[in-house]
């Protein structure tokens, strides 16, 4: 009897029958001296009759008016009564949904008043709304922690291929976090009270790698936390950044073309004025004159070339004035320090250059000097001569060969999307590496980069500390999920979900059948976010059956150029990323994309809810739980049935209703409305062997 599960005022009152029917029995038994057992059956059934008609009569539309009028009070106010067929309980029905009309009323009213007091707000969001729409550059905004509070159209539209982009979601997620959070710690507060850069620029990829972005972020000091964080501004560079490298490939490559013919002059000059002095004619000494002041010109034009050359290969380039000793402290810091020899460092100087770009370069190189010269331990310094600022590593072994370096040199940086070699970076610092033996010291080498100074700066004897950063309950098999973290306790009001449904082939994905389509929408702080969604047609592989396409309307035709299954789950779970995922017979769609985490290399253990078992929790005094008949309920309106979207938005608009309705079961949090959720499947499971 563990699967009769009734709503508890039912419960309360058969259990009340059954202690009357006892009572009699055992009355009549002890008083009745004649067939005293035929007279108490009699007694007891006419009793449980009694209950039955009670129960009918009285306390199943008890149930419903109680069930309706909590929908009635939270979410739908126009809500009809589900109380069928005739009752006892005289006018109550009509009253409660009189006193629905009534709170409809008064909300209207309570609206109409707010919406008095707040016309100049929206007024001042909707300019600021406009102004943000108009702005060219991308707009984020992200709070301490690097969730996306705010991003505008331009925003949207450079980060079109991250599908990670979206309200609450972590920034890191979208761009490359290494340059943003070196950036972050730039504009930090120093010690000693001295003040922060106002804002600062960076160049960093996408998290796809598809776009080269110029970012320039400002902090956001206030004392309000919910409106502390940051701002970016971001233009996509990728075009102009891969032109520029090239035009200035093919610009060094003709600078460096003209130094052997001014050798060669060079040379000839030489030989001419030697030849003079050995007594030759009259008319070499005229040649050797024309030679070298040809040769001078030659020269002076080459130094001016070569000025202009840089001036042209630095001019987008933005470099700062860096503490060399911090920088290499911050790399000490936040490196993999598995990856990276010890470093010993004295470099109390300061240099001109891009400092994160110019962090990669030194820390690759460390790098590759442990995984390649098996080096453990490096003292890295740097002294100035003159304009210049050598960058001295030394480290007790072999000098890396020419060959060798060029290999290291010609490598690109991960963190800019390998879109960039370290040969150009120091290249756009005007110097470039090379390794040599350790002339004051036996068995050790040196690796140089001689770097612009910062002469301007002033000496200081103290280094800056680097600054710290898926109802089918006949599926029996499940597949666990992380443990719950501190959102197992966080109010379900306050949570990131993402809605999701799944268009298939047919309803047997262990026999073959393929996903379609994926369509998904997020909620954020309780609102359905419909500019953040998901839609994808994903080619199966396979014929899509007639009857399959008879409902949700997707033909072979359809999905001819869609990108793969496996592709679309990809990015799906990169839309999803840590979110509590939601869906109506949520273990269906699950269950298409566990059979998928393989092959995808993904893997979706995120915590999950299911509208359809909460609607059966919440509304157990019914037997209609379809998307339609629970969206009727709950006054949610019903479009794009049975396509992915659709019913992912009405799937979404039903979730927060029940949200709403959840707290009078007494279920607040994530992990109270999963354990309820599982004693349902339980319930159902048990119900079903019944």
């Amino acid at each position: 009897m563990r699967a009769f599960r009734l709503p508890r005022l039912r419960k309360r009152l058969w259990l009340t029958i059954g202690a009357l029917a006892a009572a009699e029995l055992i009355a009549i038994i002890l008083l009745v001296p004649l067939h005293p057992l035929l007279a108490a059956a009699a007694g007891a059934s006419g009793t449980l009759a009694a209950g039955f008609v009670i129960d009918r009569r009285i306390g199943r539309p008890l149930v419903a008016t109680e069930r309706g009028a909590g929908i009635i009070a939270t979410t739908n106010p126009g809500h009809r009564l589900e109380v069928r067929g005739r009752h006892w309980l005289g006018r109550l029905p009509e009253t409660v949904e009189q006193l629905g009309g009534a709170v409809a009323r008064s909300r209207r009213e309570l609206e109409e008043a707010a919406a008095a007091w707040t016309t100049r707000i929206e007024a001042r969001k909707a300019r600021l709304e406009t102004i943000l729409r108009e702005i060219r550059e991308g707009v984020l905004v992200c709070g301490p922690d690097g969730r996306i509070n705010l991003y505008n159209r331009t925003a949207r539209e450079l980060l079109s291929a991250e599908p990670a982009l979206g309200l609450g979601r972590n920034i890191n997620e979208v761009l490359n976090e290494g340059p943003l959070r070196h950036t972050l710690r730039l504009l930090e507060p120093r010690e000693g009270g001295t003040d922060a850069p106002a804002d600062a620029e960076l160049v960093c990829a996408t998290a796809s790698g598809e776009r080269l972005l110029r970012c320039r972020v400002a902090r956001l000091a206030t004392d309000d936390p919910d409106t502390a964080g940051f701002v970016m501004t971001l233009q996509d560079v990728s075009r102009q950044t891969r032109s520029a490298l090239r035009r200035e490939q093919r610009l060094r490559e003709a600078v460096e073309a003209l130094r052997n013919p001014l050798t060669s002059l060079n040379t000839a000059s030489e030989t001419l004025r030697l030849a003079q002095e050995a007594g030759l004619t009259e008319d070499a000494t005229r040649f050797s004159g024309m030679i070298s002041e040809e040769t001078h010109r030659l020269t002076e034009g080459f130094k001016a070339l070569s000025t202009e050359t840089m001036s042209v290969v630095t001019d987008n380039w933005r470099l700062e004035d860096v503490h060399l000793g911090s920088l290499v402290d911050g790399i000490k810091q936040t490196g993999d320090s598995a990856a990276l020899p010890r470093i010993q460092c004295r470099a109390d100087v300061w240099v001109s250059a891009e400092p994160y770009l110019l962090s990669q370069v030194v820390e690759a190189l460390l790098a590759r000097l442990v995984t390649e010269l098996d080096v453990s331990a490096v003292a890295l310094s740097g002294r100035e001569e003159g304009s210049l600022v050598y960058l001295e590593m030394n480290w007790s072994g072999d000098v890396i060969a020419p060959d060798q370096l060029d290999e290291w040199l010609d490598a690109g940086l991960e963190d800019v999307g390998g879109t960039v070699t370290l040969r150009e970076v120091l290249q756009r610092h005007d110097t470039t590496a090379w390794s040599q033996p350790d002339l004051s010291r036996t068995g050790r080498a040196l690796l140089r980069l001689p770097l612009p100074g910062a002469p301007e700066k002033v000496r200081t004897t103290e280094i800056v500390p680097a600054r710290p950063e898926f109802y089918d309950f006949a599926v029996e098999d499940s597949e666990p999920v992380r443990p719950l973290g501190a959102e197992a306790e966080a109010s379900l009001a306050s949570l990131d979900y993402v809605v999701f449904d799944c268009e298939t082939t047919g309803l047997a994905p262990s026999q073959g059948d393929e996903i379609v389509s994926i369509g998904a929408v997020r909620i954020h702080r309780g609102r359905v976010m419909h500019g953040e969604t998901f839609e994808l047609l994903a080619n199966p592989g396979r014929p899509i059956p007639a009857l399959a396409t008879s409902i949700h309307g997707i033909s072979d035709e359809d999905i001819a150029d869609a990108p793969p299954v496996e592709e679309v789950v990809r990015r799906f779970h990169a839309y999803a990323g840590d979110a509590v995922l939601v869906g109506f017979n949520i273990a269906f769609d699950m269950r298409f994309l566990r059979l998928k985490q393989r092959r995808c290399g993904v893997r979706f253990d995120n915590p999950t809810l299911d509208a359809l078992l909460l609607s059966i929790l919440l509304h157990d005094h019914t037997g209609e739980h379809t998307m339609e008949s629970v969206a009727d309920r709950l006054g949610v309106g019903v479009g794009g049935r049975h396509t992915a979207l659709g019913d992912s938005l009405t799937t979404a608009e039903i979730f927060t209703r029940l949200i709403e309705l959840l707290p009078g079961e007494s279920i607040t949090t994530l992990s109270e409305a999963i354990a309820a959720q599982e004693r349902m499947v339980e319930f159902r499971r048990q119900q079903r062997a019944f």
